[in-house]
């Protein structure tokens, strides 16, 4: 198993802000490779909105590069992917969990992003740090797939932190719409 923790994203948002763009995200230029995105249960706990969603995924495109012999991870067409959201209004955080939920016997992805309000004083741009989200990402891989799993978990990582980008860039795209900036 591969754990890859990303450097923490600053938005130049208001936590407010970044929870609303993040339930309306899709579609966005970034994120064309999402073909369904639905809403599986919600309800709340005490101070907690807690949201499950079904979302499907074009293959990813690190599936291409496998060689054909890895036939069975190469015809993946679809990856449908489970986002468990937590928004608790007393903390102010958001948290997802997303994981697949196809071919776990052979490749599990586990993904956890935290959603806070920047506690630091003044950013070197003068905004107000009340003005300014925190995103925390980390990603659990884990491949069986005999002798080069190791290998797969390496190139899946990878994959995985080329992806992150256009994740943010998607986000923000989101939040100029909404603010009209």
């Amino acid at each position: 198993m591969r754990l890859w923790e990303s450097p923490s994203h600053v938005f130049p948002y208001s936590f407010e802000q970044v929870a609303a763009a993040f339930w309306d995200r899709y579609p966005n230029s970034k994120a064309q490779h999402i073909l369904s995105e639905d809403v599986i249960e919600r309800r709340i706990e005490g101070d907690q909105i807690i949201t499950k969603k079904l979302i499907v995924k074009k293959g990813a495109t690190f599936m291409k590069s496998v060689p054909r012999w890895m036939s069975k991870l190469a015809n993946i067409q679809v990856v449908p992917t489970l986002e468990e959201s937590i928004y608790d209004r007393e903390t102010r955080t958001l948290t997802t969990y997303t994981r697949n939920i196809s071919c776990i016997s052979m490749v599990n992805v586990h993904e956890r992003c935290v959603y806070k309000p920047n506690e630091s004083r003044w950013g070197e741009s003068g905004i107000i740090p009340e003005q300014r989200t925190n995103l925390e990402r980390a990603v659990w891989v884990d491949v069986n797939y005999g002798r080069i799993n190791s290998l797969i978990e390496r190139f899946l990582v990878m994959s995985f932190r080329k992806s992150v980008k256009k994740t943010v860039i998607g986000l923000t795209e989101k939040l100029e719409e909404k603010l009209v900036i």
